[in-house]
């Protein structure tokens, strides 16, 4: 994986992340009616992204060779 790419793709994911927590937090605050937004969700939601940025760095770190 290149530098170039590396630095893109945690970049995004990272922007992708705020975004995601920001909408999270909107709409606890606004506390609809009937969301269906738990704090088991919350947390799952969380988990996913940092599992997704972990093995990101992961595949950064451990390069495969052929």
């Amino acid at each position: 994986m290149t530098d170039d790419f590396f630095y893109a793709l945690v970049t995004g994911w990272f922007i992708l992340a705020i975004f995601w927590a920001t909408i999270i937090i909107f709409i606890l605050i606004r506390r609809p009616p009937k969301s269906k937004l738990t704090k088991s969700v919350i947390f799952k939601s969380i988990l996913f992204f940092f599992i997704i940025l972990i093995s990101i760095y992961l595949i950064k770190a451990v390069p495969i060779r052929f």
